[in-house]
């Protein structure tokens, strides 16, 4: 079902005067609609990115596209292929800010060629996971403080942007080999993908478990099918393919495929219909995450790992 059939839009948003949001990959696709939205719904929306200078475009496109109207956006310098610099932007946000209602970890790589970042991972797998998981992380006491002084139970909220490509990969993680180095043939570059993205439907409900009696929800979702940058990147046979595939097929906008982000991060049903779960668009449960969302053994595992890497970093 495509987002354009939804019965949330964003003229459903609630206004979000007071709210601070960080929203990473916002200035180009669904990110930019995401980030957008919730600016126009005014809140203080900083886009999280490597480029000031592409954010500081796409700041102004929006501003531009929004004369009547003073939008508060902001740039924090975030590259998620190198955690320090990930740990550090997140260290600097909490220096500048004395809250943070909404974190949405959008930014993302897609069937990218094999290759390990800094940090000694494979990229699709830091980016799409480990650097969401850091920056949630080392934000989580501003968080957890935001919760407490909100008096609501379900305003802080973090939404991770997942796909429903991680159906596509191994049927649980591979955490001896998180950089599946053993992962050969043509659709090797999907298997990782679909690996990263399903630590990331895991992660959202660890965190919910977690944290959620604290006030901070979380979530995981799909975007829908959405034309963009994305699919550019795979070489292989299988990415000419989904390249021209995708030049015909009716596939979301970005504003359509950032609604059930939207949803996730903005609806008061979000809370009630499923903390800690992975929603389609637009805002309807798919049950084919349950046995990872279920899954609370190797979700603690993928946590731990995850945390014990971040005390390295310190």
């Amino acid at each position: 079902m495509h987002s354009r059939d939804a019965k949330f839009s964003e003229k459903d948003i609630p206004d979000l005067s007071g709210y601070v949001v960080i929203v990473t990959g916002g200035n180009s696709g669904i990110g930019y609609e995401t980030a957008q939205q919730l600016a126009i719904k005014n809140a203080r929306v900083y886009i999280a990115g490597r480029s000031q200078e592409r954010v500081q475009e796409a700041i102004r496109q929006m501003s531009q596209s929004n004369v009547t109207k003073q939008l508060d956006l902001r740039f924090l310098q975030l590259d998620l292929q190198d955690l320090k610099s990930v740990r550090a932007a997140a260290l600097r946000f909490m220096t500048e800010e004395s809250r943070l209602d909404i974190l949405i970890n959008n930014a993302g790589v897609m069937t990218v060629p094999y290759k390990l970042t800094v940090d000694g991972f494979e990229t699709q797998w830091q980016v799409n996971y480990l650097a969401p998981h850091v920056l949630t992380s080392t934000l989580m006491p501003l968080l957890l403080k935001t919760a407490s002084s909100s008096g609501s139970s379900d305003r802080v909220r973090v939404v991770n942007v997942s796909s429903d490509a991680a159906f596509f990969g191994p049927k649980t993680l591979l955490l001896d080999d998180v950089n599946m180095t053993e992962t050969k043939g043509v659709m090797e570059l999907w298997q990782r993908y679909g690996h990263s993205k399903q630590a990331s439907i895991r992660d959202a409900k660890e965190l919910n478990d977690r944290y959620g009696s604290q006030g901070v929800t979380a979530y995981s979702l799909h975007p829908g099918i959405v034309r963009s940058n994305l699919q550019r990147h795979d070489p292989t046979v299988i990415g000419s393919v989904v390249r021209t595939l995708m030049k015909f097929a009716a596939g979301s906008t970005p504003l359509e495929g950032a609604l059930n982000s939207l949803f996730c991060a903005t609806s008061p049903k979000a809370p009630i219909m499923g903390q800690g779960q992975y929603f389609v668009p637009v805002g309807k449960l798919d049950s084919r995450a349950a046995n990872w969302i279920n899954d609370s053994k190797t979700n603690k595992k993928l946590w731990q790992q995850s945390e014990d890497l971040i005390k390295r970093l310190v």
